[in-house]
């Protein structure tokens, strides 16, 4: 409802100016046609009370802003005009207006809804997955396009009018789906890349380093070109979170590693020893740490391929 607010408040603060095709000729009809009818100022009156519900409930005021204004207005005038004592033939012609611009409004709305179905899917889109919370500015740039739209074409009745500026929108509005999927899915890794980064983790590092930022790019290049692919970007994100974990892991290693002296070198050997002991004891393996770390490895492995296959 705040965001549909925001869309009307924005149309009719900056499209009164702009008379609609037709809205001229709907006057002047009125005024003759409130000369012959039979029906009375009151029967019309209430007549345009209908047609206001009913426009109401199809979203005129937000598809045809103007019009719906116009025909409020003229509904205003014909209650006033009646409420004052004045002639019938007042009360006709300022409910008569109503009633046409009202029906026009409708008619309008109908195009209008055809024509821009694209942009509001998309606009739903946005709305869903809460474009206006992660990029505030980005989201009303997109809207306030979409309201020039919808001017444009309450203006001069004429789909085709738009056709180039909601293209561009449709454009704009896939950016912006882009940022917010991938915010929502990759800005926790783009920060911590950044931070590896800044730890001069790329010279560090370089190949566990390259492997992540490989695997975010891929992911970044899924979201552009898919947004929507919410499966294929589960796996993608959780790959390069994979990959920028291990890189997390090989960079606070290799500081440790150039950070040792003569003092502490041997222990962190041993450590390192420790864990393909402590394989081993779970396993019930003969003690095999005078053999190289690689020859150690390629023993225990076998060895819990051994025990899977039982």
């Amino acid at each position: 409802m705040r965001v549909l607010t925001f869309l009307l408040t924005a149309l009719v603060l900056s499209g009164c100016a702009t008379t609609p095709q037709g809205l001229d000729a709907i006057r002047d009809q009125a005024s003759r046609e409130a000369v012959s009818t039979s029906r009375s100022g009151n029967t019309l009156i209430r007549e345009a009370e209908s047609l206001a519900g009913d426009a109401k409930a199809q979203e005129t005021y937000r598809f045809a802003p103007v019009l719906t204004a116009e025909a409020a207005e003229s509904l205003a005038k014909a209650r006033t005009a009646q409420s004052k004592g004045r002639a019938d033939d007042q009360v006709r012609v300022a409910a008569l207006a109503s009633v046409a611009t009202y029906r026009k409004a409708m008619d309008h709305t109908l195009i209008a809804r055809e024509t821009l179905a694209p942009s509001l899917a998309h606009l739903e889109v946005l709305n869903s997955i809460r474009s206006e919370t992660y990029y505030p500015s980005s989201y009303a740039d997109v809207t306030a396009q979409l309201n020039d739209i919808i001017r444009t074409l309450e203006a001069t009745g004429a789909p085709a009018s738009t056709a180039q500026s909601q293209r561009q929108l449709l454009l704009n509005m896939h950016e912006l789906e882009v940022q917010t999927i991938g915010f929502v899915n990759l800005q926790q890794i783009r920060d911590r890349m950044q931070a590896m980064k800044d730890a001069n983790a790329d010279h560090l590092i370089p190949r566990s380093y390259g492997t992540a930022e490989q695997a975010l790019a891929s992911a970044e290049d899924l979201i552009r070109s898919t947004p929507r692919a919410e499966a294929e970007i589960k796996t993608q994100r959780q790959a390069a979170k994979t990959a920028t974990d291990h890189a997390q892991i090989i960079l606070a290693m290799t500081n440790e590693i150039l950070d040792a002296d003569a003092g502490n070198a041997e222990a962190l050997a041993l450590r390192t020893e420790r864990w393909l002991y402590n394989i081993a004891v779970a396993l019930k393996y003969p003690d095999i740490r005078h053999l190289p770390m690689d020859e150690q490895s390629r023993l225990l492995s076998e060895a819990i391929e051994e025990v899977i296959q039982r």
